[in-house]
């Protein structure tokens, strides 16, 4: 994707950079968290940092978490990215709003919704309606969640020959919850046990 960022203001990350593989697409990265970046073929790194700004979208929140591109020549395809939990029910979504035309270019908007409730900056809720464009992928439950648009689809880069990827960096429910919650348990009973004076194992 060939972006009008200053990408030589960031020449720094190639020494960090020159240790790990990078990667083949242009590659943005979302965090629940607020934290983003674009990682370029030619192993740049441009940071993203994410704020809490109104979503003008159908059924944007007030606040919610927004990421701000600049796209070269063409925006990016409006509409949303949705992703299913494992159990099939919507836990993110990665909105992409229509951009705004300058003298310094395009920007463009790109909303991380979160239905996780753990309290970070992209568990807002989800907007109350969606774009006519719509694409539904699975949520990964290990890692991040890659989604690689094509052609027409929402996050689609025309700027770049080979197009983009965004790596969707959700916290999805594996069971932990219920893991900690059975070992609490079990804990509870063993101090009850030993208060009265029970053994769970060979006496």
């Amino acid at each position: 994707m060939k972006i009008p960022y200053l990408a030589l203001t960031f020449a720094f990350a190639l020494s960090a950079n020159t240790l790990r593989a990078v990667p083949s697409l242009p590659t943005f990265s979302f965090h629940e968290n607020g934290q983003g970046q674009l990682e370029l073929p030619n192993g740049f790194v441009i940071p993203f940092p994410g704020a809490l700004t109104a979503d003008p979208g159908p059924g944007g929140l007030m606040s919610a978490l927004t990421f701000t591109a600049h796209p070269q020549l063409t925006p990016f395809p409006v509409g949303d990215v949705v992703l299913l939990d494992a159990s099939g029910h919507v836990s993110d979504i990665l909105r992409f709003n229509p951009a705004t035309s300058s003298s310094s270019g395009f920007t463009q908007l790109i909303f991380f919704y979160s239905n996780d409730h753990g309290g970070l900056l992209a568990d807002t809720g989800l907007p109350s309606l969606m774009y006519d464009n719509t694409v539904t992928i699975q949520e990964s439950q290990s890692g991040p969640t890659i989604y690689t648009p094509t052609s027409g689809q929402p996050g689609f880069s025309s700027d770049s020959p080979l197009g983009d990827t965004f790596h969707i960096f959700s916290t999805p429910d594996t069971g932990s919850t219920l893991l900690m919650l059975g070992i609490a348990v079990a804990g509870l009973a063993l101090i009850r046990a030993q208060k009265f004076g029970l053994s769970f194992g060979p006496g």
